[in-house]
């Protein structure tokens, strides 16, 4: 671990384009001590990473049994209404992306963690350990949240 010379550790930088990667990152949400996930931006770089089965099958059930909340800002999509429409079973609140504020990558932000998943052609994500950088992008989720419907 590097330290500054103010002795502030500097963030820990993963990337991984591997689908054992993306999906083990997709699996350390499920030890949040924080007890939420937000998630910010476009699905379809997820979709092979959290494929129907392993989101049905293992990963909600998961992340319910420990108690987890999930807040999405996502695209207007039929994934969205689908969503929505069992928000309240699934301990999840969905809200739609504004036109403004598209994009195709997103972010997921997890305690101190923040991971972003780069355009659905491009396969790779970085994973950034940051208290700092977490908390600004915790404050600029909310800030969308509080923006969306």
């Amino acid at each position: 671990m590097s330290k500054l010379e103010n002795g502030s550790i500097l963030p820990e930088v993963a990337t991984y384009q591997s689908f054992e990667g993306l999906r083990a990152l997709a699996d350390q949400t499920l030890d949040c001590k924080e007890k939420m996930i937000y998630y910010w931006g476009g699905v379809e770089n997820l979709a092979d990473v959290f494929d129907e089965e392993y989101e049905r099958e293992f990963y909600i059930p998961t992340r319910l049994k420990r108690g987890i909340g999930l807040k999405l800002i996502i695209p207007d999509s039929q994934m969205l209404e689908d969503y929505q429409e069992t928000d309240a079973q699934e301990n999840r609140e969905t809200r739609t992306l504004k036109p403004e504020m598209m994009m195709d990558s997103s972010f997921m932000i997890h305690d101190d963690t923040v991971v972003y998943f780069g355009e659905p052609d491009d396969h790779y994500a970085i994973e950034v350990k940051s208290p700092s950088l977490a908390r600004a992008l915790k404050i600029m989720f909310n800030n969308a949240w509080n923006h969306t419907e």
